[in-house]
């Protein structure tokens, strides 16, 4: 094993990589394609911000009562969340009117107030008929979401006032000194209003955001995803330059004149491994720099703290790992073109379902093996734990370890694979 040997084929591969215009397309501007694509098309600049949905009202309520139809029409006309309006709302003269608009997709709901609406609703209970639209196959949940929550706290706020203006009445009748000894002594008034409170809303829960933050704003979210396309282009770039290592150099009539030089097949084996990973560190760079100063992703990184160091390491262990993974499909591999495309298939599936670009909670049950027993996601889980979710090393130790472990192991058996290849072709 010589360095000089090593130093050459280093040079040769980072030439060849980086005069190819499909190797650089592949390496840099495809996952570079799919970040942008992430950054302002699938997570818009306005995700997470509450958006307006078109409404229609038909009010057929003309009870002269304080708390009619034409007060809900002015509560949902006027109901903002974050400073942003919930409902644009427009005004149809039946029924059927406001069904054609809802299934031409003019409108992403309806609501029909019934006669009486007002009257009823003062001594007792009423009832309203929401249709709910649907403009796109994902819109429909969440347009249902948005308005059972709107009717929910609209009952909420009624049962409270109901509940006061009750026991402005019941006061005047209920004895001063009277009180109830199983509930702390409390006044009979007192003690009816945390009874009647009981009865309208049992639970008054309040929920508070705990959930991790990459979930919680865009910038985090898009730092999960850079990371995303940057494993996307590590699997097939990667098993490209793995699964080529061999076949390129016979295709081009090199390699019989290799085998017979004083160079070693370690050498080249060395050179060509060096040379991936520095392309791949490359496109790596490159990525999260585009992440974080064009598409506005959060990534966190010190360089004194010691886990972000095992990122970097991770990160040089998932593209040895590739390249070891590519070894083994050159097995299967007549050419480098075949290499080539089965290396960008295959890295292109696992990308796809072994929670790489898709979150693995989006896969269906029976595809969830796939990232529990694929090494690559382990890495890639690892590496966004410690800059995204900010893991410390006592977290990510045990992954790194694990990742090492299974690196080597393909890895040598990727040494073997290439070793036989080139003992087909030399005897061949």
């Amino acid at each position: 094993m010589r360095w000089a040997a090593i130093k050459a084929f280093i040079i040769k591969e980072l030439k060849l990589n980086f005069r190819s215009k499909a190797n650089l397309f592949w390496i840099f501007a495809w996952p570079a394609i799919w970040l942008l694509m992430a950054a302002f098309i699938f997570i818009p600049p306005t995700s997470g911000q509450p958006v307006t949905l078109d409404l229609g009202i038909v009010n057929q309520d003309t009870s002269l009562s304080p708390v009619n139809g034409s007060f809900l029409v002015n509560i949902l006309n006027e109901t903002t969340y974050q400073g942003v309006k919930l409902f644009d709302v427009t005004l149809y003269d039946n029924d059927s009117s406001l069904i054609e608009a809802i299934k031409h997709g003019k409108l992403d709901g309806g609501v029909v107030i019934p006669e009486k609406f007002g009257e009823k609703l003062v001594i007792g209970q009423t009832g309203l008929l929401i249709y709910v639209g649907a403009k796109d196959v994902y819109s429909v949940q969440f347009v249902e979401s948005v308005l059972k929550a709107f009717i929910n706290k609209l009952n909420a706020e009624i049962s409270t006032r109901k509940i006061n203006e009750s026991l402005k009445y019941i006061g005047q009748y209920a004895p001063e000194n009277l009180s109830v000894s199983y509930a702390g002594n409390r006044s009979f008034t007192e003690f009816l209003r945390s009874w009647m409170l009981g009865i309208a809303s049992p639970i008054n829960a309040t929920f508070q955001d705990v959930k991790p933050e990459v979930l919680m704003s865009r910038d985090s979210i898009l730092g999960w995803f850079t990371f995303g396309a940057l494993g996307m282009s590590m699997l097939y770039s990667g098993l490209s330059l793995g699964s080529t290592m061999v076949v390129e150099e016979r295709d081009k009539g090199a390699l019989k004149r290799l085998i017979a030089s004083p160079i070693t097949s370690a050498d080249m084996l060395i050179g060509k491994t060096i040379s991936g990973i520095i392309i791949l560190g490359a496109m790596s760079a490159v990525l999260i720099l585009m992440g974080v100063y064009l598409c506005g992703a959060r990534v966190i990184w010190n360089p004194l703290n010691p886990a972000h160091w095992l990122a970097v390491l991770l990160l040089i262990l998932l593209a040895i790992l590739t390249i070891g993974l590519g070894l083994l499909l050159s097995l299967l591999a007549r050419n480098s073109k075949s290499a080539a495309n089965l290396s960008v298939t295959v890295g292109l599936l696992l990308s796809f379902t072994a929670g790489i670009w898709f979150p693995t909670w989006w896969l269906p049950s029976w595809m969830k093996i796939i990232p529990e027993i694929f090494p690559g996601s382990w890495a890639l889980d690892a590496i966004r734990s410690i800059l995204v979710y900010e893991a410390d090393l006592v977290e990510v130790f045990p992954a790194v370890l694990r990742v090492s472990a299974a690196t080597a192991v393909i890895y040598a058996l990727g040494i073997f694979a290439y070793r036989a290849i080139l003992r087909r072709y030399a005897e061949s």
